[in-house]
């Protein structure tokens, strides 16, 4: 099998002292150079014109450091090209959001200053190609969220395109590896904004790999970056091994198993290897035992900062603060930021080396991740315009469906509308019972609007999407009558929890997929739809009917009906609402009188054009040149919040000053001296060189334990209160309250 052409091939090799010789062993064993040729022979050219293009990582905000691409490596592999005719080769790389608030963040730019010197040490010239310009179209699919997304000419043109990505971790996904790095083929220079917050990473990046896939993945893990920070902080580690493969999923896969790691945990490579998998048949080839002394992000600080990322404006807020940067290099756009950065770095960029450090990242995270939750619940209650629309995959194969699948969600709603009807209409017009722990429910409205007037300014075929609190999703017409009108499509629909209230006890997203059928009739048009997964196991039940039907010469009869079973929340399970059926009858029909009230008035308003949806859109002209490149937040209002987060730290000694033997009833500096930036110094002790929180190791004795967590406690009590005295000095509020 070994000898198979067609098995997929990726090597892991360690090696001595000398990185080149590392990378070149790897290449051949994973026999890079016959797949090159092969390539070339497809293309039915010579090498010299063949179009190689190398995608490299530069998330690098100090020279020489371990969380991008090494450049020597990169050129020494041009150079290897080079030696065998293929004369055009280029590196490629994207702008990034750190462009909106440093200077010199241009690709080019930062590849010069991070040691990229468009000439190899053997003389050989190359150029270094932004990938976010001079964009192309490109053919993604209508369910795809990049339908419409063009690339950069430089990677769509390339015959053979090369990720050559950082082994790295990453404190939001627990590593970054190839496909993160395939993010930076993206054309939007805004990448956090939008393809990390409008769109979610890991559905971009396996369209990509659908669509515009590298041909061969190589991950320089000769120096690589590990620890609790991720790729903010510089934190090397000599790993000595380089990983070269002919497929990125797989190359990664290896790569995190080296880590130590799930090669799941991250969200990016997860939906790419649900959805794309691994290639069959493959094979892994060397040690894949983890690196010794190697850190992995905690699970808590990744939930963390996960948890604090939902808030655009934070995640954003706070990016420039807690990145290790050179200032020389790259100087800030903003004084509140540099200010900021030099206060929080201090701290945060040592969270391995000190006994509080991780538990502060994680409290502060958290911290911040409940202000904005309540701000979203509010929002989603009472301030609905303040929320985004979300914009999601289809997730469904459309290829594995046909025309009586889509029919035969006629035969399954009919008879449950005959069943519904079997009862009276209570004064709203609400009909609903009980079937199999769903809800079985009828809502109908007539509207004084002549029905050809109704159906010329509603779209049927949109109904489910007019429905009341609907937040985003897609939808993806399939099938068309001889007018032209949709007959048959499929649906992701997403809506705010219901009843809205639900949102204060952890209700999450509706968020189904479905498929529908559209009949249109002289005097009525209907759509059906059956509903076939939810990506969050938020639904069980969401299927229905929408009917527009003739009721009168000026009236349009509108009427609704389903059957729906939504997961509840932990503790409405707890508190089974079934053992009191009188309390649950009153709320389930207020909750359906409310939610379709509201749904018919969103017809009422289709009809007459007035606006209906909620939220807001996202601005697709953020980051780009004479685009918006607002601030999350202005700098009043970030010294408002560290003005609060310094009063929090200022009392949080106190919840912790219970549970820390003989510790000091109020903070003290214990001989301390500030510095001219307002941060206080200590002499250091044996205890403080403790190994850091997160890391794991041998079992200790309990006395050990004991005094171990003392000393963490009483360290971060004092931190505490320090903190708080620099922060007000550093921000000037000890200043505001003279």
């Amino acid at each position: 099998m070994q000898n198979d052409e067609s098995l997929i091939k990726v090597v892991v090799v360690a090696g001595g002292p000398d990185k080149y010789q590392v990378l070149e062993s790897a290449l051949a064993r994973a026999r890079f150079w016959e797949g090159l040729h092969n390539a070339v022979a497809r293309a039915e050219c010579e090498p010299a014109q063949f179009r190689i293009l190398i995608l490299v990582d530069l998330t690098i905000f100090e020279k020489s450091a371990s969380t991008g691409t090494d450049p020597e490596l990169v050129e020494h592999l041009i150079d290897l090209l080079q030696e065998r005719g293929y004369q055009h080769v280029n590196v490629g790389c994207g702008a990034d959001s750190s462009e909106l608030w440093l200077e010199n963040r241009d690709p080019v730019i930062v590849a010069e200053l991070m040691g990229y010197h468009f000439q190899t040490r053997q003389g050989r010239y190359y150029d270094v190609l932004d990938l976010s310009s001079d964009i192309v179209p490109m053919p993604f699919p209508d369910m795809s969220v990049l339908c419409g997304t063009g690339l950069s000419r430089a990677w769509v043109d390339a015959q053979y395109r090369i990720s050559f990505a950082k082994n790295k971790t990453d404190d939001r996904y627990g590593y970054a590896l190839g496909a993160q790095n395939l993010l930076g083929v993206l054309p939007l220079r805004d990448k956090d904004y939008h393809y990390h917050h409008r769109l979610q990473p890991g559905d971009v990046c396996s369209d990509l790999l659908r669509i515009a896939p590298p041909q061969f993945s190589v991950m320089d893990a000769f120096i690589s970056n590990h620890g609790t920070a991720g790729w903010r902080l510089p934190r090397p580690l000599e790993t000595r091994t380089i990983i070269a493969g002919q497929d990125l999923l797989l190359t990664d896969w290896a790569a995190a198993l080296k880590m130590g790691s799930d090669p799941y945990v991250s969200p990016v490579n997860a939906k790419a290897l649900r959805e794309i998998g691994l290639p069959h048949p493959h094979a892994i080839e060397g040690d894949l035992t983890p690196y010794e002394g190697w850190i992995n992000v905690h699970p808590m600080v990744m939930d963390s900062v996960r948890k604090r990322n939902v808030s655009v404006a934070v995640s954003r807020a706070v990016q420039p603060w807690l990145q290790s940067v050179d200032a020389e290099l790259f100087p800030f756009k903003f004084v509140v930021d540099q200010r900021l950065n030099a206060l929080l770095s201090k701290v945060f960029h040592r969270v391995d080396d000190q006994p509080a450090g991780p538990w502060l990242m994680v409290g502060l995270n958290y911290f911040l991740a409940g202000i904005t939750s309540s701000l979203d619940a509010m929002a989603v209650l009472s301030q609905k315009d303040r929320l985004r629309r979300l914009e999601r995959p289809l997730n469904l194969d459309l290829s594995h469906y046909t025309v009586s699948d889509y029919e035969s969600v006629v035969t399954y709603i009919e008879p449950l509308e005959d069943l519904i009807r079997s009862l009276p209409a209570d004064a709203n017009g609400l009909r609903w019972r009980y079937i199999d722990g769903s809800i079985l429910f009828e809502f109908a409205r007539v509207i004084p609007v002549p029905y050809e007037e109704f159906i010329a300014h509603v779209d049927i075929a949109k109904a489910v999407q007019f429905m009341n609190d609907y937040i985003g999703g897609a939808c993806v017409p399939v099938g068309y009558d001889d007018y032209g009108r949709v007959l048959h499509q499929a649906e992701r629909n997403m809506y705010l929890p219901q009843p809205n209230y639900m949102v204060f006890y952890g209700g999450t997203m509706i968020d189904v997929s479905k498929l529908e059928f559209v009949r249109y009739r002289e005097t009525e048009q209907k759509i059906f739809w059956r509903t076939l997964k939810s990506e969050n196991h938020s639904a069980t039940y969401d299927d229905g009917s929408v009917t527009f039907a003739k009721a009168g010469p000026d009236e349009t009869l509108v009427t609704v009906m389903g059957r729906q079973q939504f997961t509840l929340p932990l503790f409405w399970q707890f508190l089974n609402l079934d053992l009191v059926p009188m309390t649950k009858d009153v709320l389930v029909t207020h909750a359906y009188t409310s939610f379709f009230t509201q749904t018919m008035a969103n017809f009422e308003a289709c009809y007459e054009g007035r606006e209906f949806r909620i939220g807001h859109s996202w601005s697709l002209t953020q980051g780009e040149p004479g685009g918006s490149t607002e601030r999350s937040f202005s700098e009043e209002d970030i010294l408002k919040v560290v003005g609060k987060i310094s009063d929090a730290l200022k009392g949080g000694w106190r919840i912790l000053s219970q549970a820390s033997p003989g510790a000091a009833a109020e903070p003290s500096l214990n001989g301390g001296v500030i510095d001219a930036d307002g941060f206080v110094h200590f002499a250091g002790s044996g205890q403080s060189k403790s190994v850091g929180a997160f890391e794991s190791g041998r079992e200790q004795a309990p006395i050990a334990r004991d005094e171990r967590l003392k000393t963490m406690l009483t360290e971060y009590q004092r931190f505490l209160a320090d903190m708080a005295r620099a922060v007000r000095h550093d921000v000037g509020l000890d200043r505001e309250d003279e």
